[in-house]
């Protein structure tokens, strides 16, 4: 079985990589795996299995995708030779008997390409499984703007957290959050946010990060390498920063870098912070 492979731009140790892909056989052409095991790699993404490859004629393209066991699909077109991908993507609107849907999450790519003669590839996408949530949760209290919820749901995507957020209307923050969903790249549709009142909701080790703190990232690393227990990084919004009830509510907190006038921002912090935790 041949595969293409869309990985995590994120998470990618290419030396890395390139020890684990010695296990699999390489299409010296053009680059794919060829196997019959199962692909499971981190820094995999999406895995696109090869359903189809022929010589190129829209008729033979036309009955291999209605063969495909989807009963509407969104449909992507990459051509490498002459032939606009836009002029058959039209053609098989046409002539496909199934709803091409540009909101479907059944994925059908086509590639064209020459080898002699002009072939096609159809790649559909499969599904893999869900890398494991780390130990590590994110919580912001009482956002204010979109930007600020956009950078937290990046970074959150990035390195595989789970989100949190204090606020008192849940109704008001869904409609920021729809609008950081729409700002912000990345697969968010089935990312959820959970939205909470108070601190003492949450069963985790609760650290905190203030420029109020007498502790700085020194003892923030002594006391992560210390706690194997499920954490909770909380930040305040850039505007008002902790409340007093929340920071009475913490089990720790620290403070970050020299600048205690101008402190980072929360999506810089958050940023920061990650940095050094993901090194230890």
């Amino acid at each position: 079985m041949k595969y293409s492979l869309i990985l995590n731009k994120f998470e990618i140790d290419l030396s890395k990589l390139k020890r684990k892909l010695k296990s699999f056989e390489i299409d010296k052409l053009t680059g794919r795996i060829n196997t019959d095991n199962e692909v499971e790699l981190e820094e995999v993404d999406k895995v696109l299995v090869l359903e189809n490859e022929n010589f190129f004629s829209l008729e033979d393209l036309r009955k291999d995708i209605s063969k495909i066991k989807f009963n509407e699909f969104n449909l992507r077109v990459k051509s490498y030779v002459k032939i606009p991908s836009g002029t058959i993507k039209k053609k098989l609107y046409l002539v496909v008997n199934k709803k091409l849907n540009e909101n479907s999450e059944n994925n059908v790519l086509i590639e064209l390409f020459k080898e002699g003669k002009i072939k096609y590839r159809i790649f559909t996408y499969k599904e893999i499984k869900s890398k494991p949530k780390n130990n590590l949760t994110v919580l912001i209290e009482n956002p204010r703007l979109v930007e600020e919820i956009s950078d937290f749901l990046r970074l959150c995507l990035i390195f595989n957290l789970e989100f949190k957020v204090i606020h008192d209307n849940k109704t008001e923050f869904e409609t920021l959050l729809n609008k950081a969903k729409k700002l912000t790249k990345g697969k968010l549709s089935e990312f959820n946010v959970e939205v909470i009142k108070d601190l003492k909701e949450l069963d985790y080790v609760k650290i905190g990060f203030s420029k109020h703190s007498k502790k700085n990232e020194k003892d923030f690393v002594q006391f992560v390498k210390k706690n194997n227990k499920r954490l909770l990084f909380v930040f305040g919004n850039d505007t008002y920063g902790l409340s007093q009830k929340t920071r009475d509510s913490l089990d720790v907190s620290f403070s970050l870098g020299p600048d205690k006038v101008k402190p980072m921002k929360a999506n810089q912090a958050l940023a920061y912070v990650l940095g050094i935790y993901s090194n230890l």
